[in-house]
């Protein structure tokens, strides 16, 4: 594999993982250019005629919110993520390695405890049935599912990264 978007040859779990992941941006991507031709629509048709769509607003926070969840695993499993490395190329590559397992068990960790924290508020949100009433009315829960989705991916990345930098260490002894 020369790229990390290139598809793994063999079927295992790293080329379901792969697919995941891929398909997690792609649908973002759906999403942002759904979210678009949405909001292009409701403008176009109050212009020219006395059609509005009252729910494209609310309906655009939903799709940015649940894009933005999907994309950021992918982002990060292609690499494409912010990133500030100037001070990780002024190092050593042993110091460089030490810092980017630092990061990875820390981004980890982080992500870990969002997705329990997420997970405790979806369901306790779920218990009490409360109901999200604007123009769109729906159980409040349902919001907090793409980050569940999300920081589970994450966490999932930051160990596989955490593994295979591991794993390159131990062929270079």
């Amino acid at each position: 594999m020369d790229k990390v978007i290139d598809t793994p040859n063999v079927i295992s779990f790293s080329r379901y993982y792969h697919f995941l992941l891929t398909g997690c941006g792609l649908l973002a991507a759906t999403m942002f250019a759904g979210m678009a031709v949405l909001v292009c629509s409701d403008i176009v048709l109050r212009n020219l005629t006395d059609i509005s769509l009252a729910w494209t607003t609310e309906a655009s926070e939903y799709l940015l919110m649940s894009a933005t969840m999907l994309a950021a695993p992918w982002l990060l499993y292609c690499g494409d993520h912010i990133r500030i490395d100037i001070s990780l190329r002024l190092m050593s590559a042993r110091w460089r390695a030490l810092c980017e397992r630092g990061s990875c068990l820390l981004g980890a960790f982080i992500c870990a405890v969002f997705t329990w924290y997420s997970l405790v508020v979806t369901l306790d949100s779920a218990e009490q049935g409360g109901l999200v009433f604007k123009v769109l009315v729906f159980p409040e829960w349902w919001l907090n599912l793409p980050m569940i989705f999300c920081f589970t991916l994450l966490t999932l990345e930051f160990m596989r990264r955490l593994l295979k930098q591991h794993d390159t260490e131990l062929e270079g002894l």
